[in-house]
């Protein structure tokens, strides 16, 4: 038996193998969400700097204006050669701060208004130039000039701050696109992974539940040929070594039937010898029998039979076992066969005192006569053996929703609640045993239990006080 294409040759690898190929769409999904992040991120640094450089930029534009305004009244109006320098150097300074504001400024209306005033700077400065003073009137000809200055100026920083508006609403749609994009990114990534995760799932799963049903169906007593196993090279391995033990257990069974059958054969013959003998001795064909004589041949008698039962369940659970065609169901009185067992338990009956109660419906079963007074014989030889002196012992039986209904039941120690499960199995012996009685076979609950199934009743333990055992039967109702 060979892996499957898609296993690995180890389960351990398979296991390493899902682990690893799990991870990788949740790391791709968090190496995507990072780096769409870090974009976000980026822009929004870029902006920030941005927008505060060109307010900070056309701010100074405003104020050097004025300065350049104040620098060239002072050169002019007080006529003072000491203020040359300080009014080419606000001009530079004015200069310096458009080219500054022409690197930063993207937006069409704030780059026209820019190169505007960039334009009416330089025409008014050959007027404003240091070398020759203007009067207080030529000086006040070029105000409205410098009140196109400010104007521009005061235009440039509202467009500016309507650039920045606009931005800022580029970047929140921006990162709602990317919030959306994240989600559809996890959206994505959740059922990708769950789709893994199944497919690994049952990868790791199938080969263990197959190695579970095995041990399971071995657990049950159950040696037929196990189903197969796939998977990784050691699972199937340790597949085929449950079923070498399945066939050990098989060889074994088979040897332990063989055995019983053998036994129980070797054991008939002189039996029924024995009880030949000992009906002779009953009958008186040998001589007349004292009291004490007729004491042991009843007490001979009575091992005898209990001896030929115990061959029987050896011999009916080895037919069980392999499966023996079972008899033809017919009609069957309950209370006839009722009848017929009580009437072989007498002398055990008679010998303890116990009264046997019943309270039998005229009811037909559709069963085998030998296998109904064989589940009869074995659950009244248990009541017998368990009942204390003087005791009693209930056989009722009705109809309970379409199914025919028996109970028998005792005053004996009671079932462990812990063994009610195990009384049924092959061979098992109750830990309360009467100390007088002989030890059994462990095989009359069970073979009543596959009596049953066969007829497709059940039996179980329940409750009915004042009674200390009682177990159910159910048959279905004839048609």
């Amino acid at each position: 038996m060979m892996p499957g294409p898609y296993y690995p040759r180890s389960f351990t690898i398979l296991v390493i193998v899902a682990m690893g190929v799990l991870t990788v769409p949740l790391a791709s999904g968090l190496i995507n969400a990072i780096h769409i992040l870090q974009g976000v991120v980026d822009t929004q640094r870029q902006f920030t700097r941005s927008s505060l450089a060109i307010t900070r930029d056309v701010r100074q534009v405003v104020e050097s204006i004025n300065e350049w305004q104040r620098a060239a009244g002072q050169y002019h109006l007080l006529q003072d050669a000491d203020f040359t320098s300080t009014l080419q150097m606000r001009y530079e300074d004015l200069r310096a701060q458009l080219k500054s504001l022409d690197t930063l400024l993207v937006d069409t209306p704030s780059r026209v208004t820019l190169t505007r005033l960039e334009t009416r700077s330089r025409a008014l400065y050959p007027q404003l130039k240091p070398g020759t003073f203007l009067n207080s009137t030529q000086f006040q000809t070029l105000n409205p000039s410098f009140d196109v200055l400010h104007q521009s100026a005061r235009t440039l920083l509202s467009q500016s701050d309507a650039a920045v508006q606009q931005e800022l609403l580029t970047l929140e749609t921006q990162v709602k696109s990317t919030r959306q994009r994240l989600i559809v990114l996890a959206l994505a990534l959740i059922p990708l992974t769950l789709l893994l995760a199944t497919v690994f799932s049952w990868m790791i799963n199938r080969p263990i539940k197959q190695l579970k049903a095995s041990i399971r169906q071995l657990g049950q007593a159950n040696l037929d040929p196990l189903p197969a196993i796939s998977g990784p090279q050691d699972m199937i391995e340790l597949g085929r070594e449950i079923d070498w033990l399945r066939q050990r257990l098989q060889a074994l069974e088979e040897q332990k039937l063989r055995f019983l059958r053998h036994v129980s054969h070797e054991l008939k013959t002189p039996l029924a010898s024995l009880r030949e003998g000992v009906g002779l001795l009953g009958d008186e064909l040998a001589g007349n029998l004292n009291t004490g004589q007729r004491s042991i041949v009843e007490i001979m008698d009575s091992s005898s039979r209990e001896l030929q039962r115990r061959i029987e369940d050896l011999l009916r659970y080895s037919n069980l076992v392999r499966d023996d065609a079972q008899p033809p169901a017919t009609p069957q009185s309950l209370p006839d066969a009722l009848t017929a067992v009580l009437a072989r338990h007498q002398l055990p009956l008679n010998a303890r005192h116990i009264q046997v109660d019943t309270q039998i419906a005229a009811t037909t079963l559709h069963v085998d006569r030998s296998q109904l007074e064989t589940i009869l014989d074995n659950l009244l030889s248990n009541a017998i053996k368990f009942s204390p002196q003087d005791g009693c012992i209930l056989v009722d039986s009705a109809l309970v929703d379409g199914s025919v209904t028996l109970w028998v039941c005792d005053q004996g120690r009671g079932i462990p609640v812990a063994e009610q499960s195990q009384i049924f199995e092959p061979f098992f012996q109750g830990a309360h045993q009467p100390d007088s009685a002989i030890k059994g076979s462990g095989l009359g609950l069970s073979i009543v239990r596959e009596y049953l199934l066969d007829a497709g009743g059940q039996i179980e333990v329940v409750e009915r006080p004042p009674w200390t055992t009682c177990f159910r039967l159910t048959w279905p109702a004839p048609p």
